[in-house]
């Protein structure tokens, strides 16, 4: 339901347009009209925002504590962010080694198996015998690093060394040891640390060692690490958690701040009063009167508007069942109702679940979503995302439970072959399609109908004369074809034909007269049109024949081969086709309720009512929309569009 919206013109002295907006945001029933061009919020609150929500993203959930003012959050800002940008960098650094390691120890073990006797001489060994090796892992995805690292080797060392690398993976690194004669090592260590040559993904820790006391270090760094990365995170939660509540209680408070100079910046400024245009429900303004006049007294006068002079930029309010704010969600993924607009929530809730249900139409997948659906209301918050989507796949199960009794299916032939009854028709029967097709073009032609019945309404209420005989003539138009079809093929009394035949030519002519100059052209491609979409309801039949199918292929699989094969065989195409049940159907409805439906009386572009403190959080469990964006938070879901009133 759309609530009624009226304007409010508040005037006061301008010292006191700051606690008109702070009642107002208490409030959250008045949206601010920009009278002038709204300003950005000043940089210095905008630059302690950021500060303090990066800082603050990083703590628990803590317990609200103390608004600090803006010298102390700057205090305290400057004492921590030190601190925490050394712990952060401790923690990415960690998290980079926890990440390159593994890829270091795969591409030195890729070595063992090429030089077995070296890899097991531990440095002592190989010092008794005069040599030394170095294990690097090299960074070289274009293999153009090891030929050059060899032929500076052979220049500085001649023929006294040896040099194994690892096949190199596509894009991954390249494990090398070298083997030389210890009085050369220092020349080789100075060659490596040149710009030509660089040693990528070993730490200076494990530089100089051989193979295996290479790998053997790398493999306990890497069980250390788990350790370490949680040490850095206790320590910078204890860092943060003095302060924690505080920095909660202030972000609010400055938000709150923030969202007010912005909207200060939209009112009719003089050098000693302020005027402020509000949004506010029609039966609310009362409340809103009663609220300025308490915090300013007789420092504020209030007029309430001519609302249709003004309703340019009227936003738009509304107010639905909390079983409907699923589908609210879906009206407002196409466009949200404009001045003048039917709000079709509730049409959809009804609409969309039942043609769910036509489509899948089984007792079992009825159930098993049902099931799914239950489950994720009750694991998620009943506003977030995923336990919407619950709740209509609920309404959508329970649908197709019924439907499922309808045509006795359940595991589509299942139920039919062990002589489950069809309330009404098996829809894989050999005499089915013809009453499932006429059955589809019926819901079609009532939900088009209906649509242009609402059209006819809103053109009427709108007084928008061409749109209203468009709509009436096409309505005479199917109503026409609809006795034609009755009397040639269903039986209608030869009585109905000469008023459907009269319906039919007066439908054509209101239809070409109401498109102007182009009527003749325009007028038939319009009732063209609607009549492709009344046929376009046809897909309900063939998407629910499509799911019977897929399930008889399933059942007929089932029976083939051992026991135990068949029933993994059935049960991998009866989920292929319950996961498409889940998702095809969903996509089919909602094309039809926004291309046949709305399109015959829903003009959309409107805008929500956004009302002032409604993007502003209250406490910790109701944060909602953030006023300026900070890349440190992620928001909860915003409330509903009806919440405020």
């Amino acid at each position: 339901m759309i609530v009624p919206l009226t304007q409010l013109e508040v005037a006061g002295l301008r010292p006191r347009l700051d606690d008109a907006l702070a009642a107002l945001q208490e409030l959250r029933l008045a949206e601010v009209v920009t009278i002038v061009d709204p300003g950005e919020t000043p940089s210095d609150l905008a630059d302690l925002i950021v500060r303090t929500d990066a800082v603050r993203a990083l703590a628990d959930q803590p317990a609200i504590g103390a608004v600090l003012g803006d010298a102390a959050l700057r205090t305290t800002l400057d004492h921590l962010e030190p601190q925490v940008a050394k712990l952060l960098a401790e923690e990415a650094e960690l998290r980079g080694e926890a990440e390159a390691l593994p890829r270091s120890i795969e591409a030195l073990d890729a070595l063992q198996p090429l030089v077995p006797e070296l890899g097991r001489l531990n440095d002592r060994q190989l010092a008794n015998l005069g040599l030394a090796s170095v294990a690097l892992v090299l960074d070289d995805p274009d293999l153009r690093i090891v030929p050059e690292l060899t032929r500076q080797l052979s220049e500085l060392l001649g023929r006294g060394h040896l040099m194994v690398t690892s096949a190199a993976t596509p894009g991954g690194p390249v494990g090398c040891l070298l083997v030389l004669r210890r009085a050369y090592l220092p020349d080789v260590n100075a060659l490596l640390g040149t710009e030509r040559i660089v040693e990528v993904g070993v730490p200076a820790a494990y530089a100089g060692k051989s193979l295996r006391a290479t790998v053997e270090a790398m493999r306990r760094r890497l069980a250390a690490l788990p350790g370490e990365r949680d040490r850095v995170r206790a320590q910078l939660a204890a860092t943060i958690k003095p302060v924690a509540g505080s920095l909660h209680a202030t972000i609010v408070a400055l938000r709150a701040r923030a969202e007010r100079a912005v909207a200060a910046t939209q009112a009719d400024l003089s050098s000693r009063t302020f005027t402020l245009r509000l949004w506010v429900p029609a039966k609310q303004t009362a409340r809103v009167e009663q609220a300025l006049a308490d915090r300013l007294g007789p420092a504020v006068a209030v007029e309430r508007l001519d609302t249709r002079a003004r309703a340019v930029d009227q936003p738009v309010l509304l107010r639905n069942r909390t079983s409907w704010q699923p589908f609210q969600q879906l009206v407002g993924l196409l466009s949200w109702p404009a001045r003048g607009d039917v709000d079709p929530t509730g049409l959809t809730a009804l609409a969309l679940p039942i043609f769910f249900g036509v489509m899948v139409g089984d007792v079992v997948y009825g159930a098993l979503l049902l099931g799914a659906g239950w489950w994720l209301r009750l694991h998620w918050p009943k506003r977030s995302t995923i336990g919407e989507v619950g709740r209509v796949i609920v309404l959508g199960g329970a649908w197709t439970v019924l439907f499922g009794l309808l045509y006795g299916e359940a595991l589509g032939s299942l139920g039919h072959s062990i002589g489950m009854p069809a309330l009404w028709f098996y829809r894989g029967g050999p005499t089915a399609l013809q009453p499932l097709l006429l059955f589809a073009l019926a819901i079609g032609l009532v939900h088009v109908v209906l649509g242009l019945l609402l059209g006819v309404w809103t053109a009427a209420r709108e007084h928008h004369h061409r749109h209203l005989a468009s709509k009436a003539g096409t309505l005479l138009v199917l109503a026409g074809l609809f006795g034609l079809a009755g009397v040639a093929a269903a039986g209608f009394p030869a009585q109905v034909l000469t008023p459907a035949v009269a319906a039919l030519v007066v439908g054509v002519v209101v239809a070409c007269v109401s498109q102007g100059a182009l009527g003749l052209l325009l007028g038939p491609l319009d009732l063209l049109g609607t009549l492709g979409n009344v046929l376009s309801y046809l897909r309900l039949a063939a998407v629910g024949l499509a799911s019977t199918y897929l399930a008889e292929v399933a059942n007929q699989l089932g029976t083939r081969g051992p026991l135990l094969l068949g029933l993994v065989v059935a049960t991998l195409f009866h989920a292929l086709n319950l996961a498409l049940a889940a998702f095809s159907p969903t996509i089919q409805a909602l094309r039809l309720h926004y291309v046949e439906f709305f399109g015959q009386f829903y003009e959309g572009g409107g805008r929500l009512f956004a009302p002032l403190g409604s993007s502003v959080a209250r406490g910790p469990e109701s944060e909602s929309l953030t006023a300026l964006p900070s890349p440190a938070l992620t928001s909860p879901e915003p409330a509903p569009a009806g919440s405020p009133v």
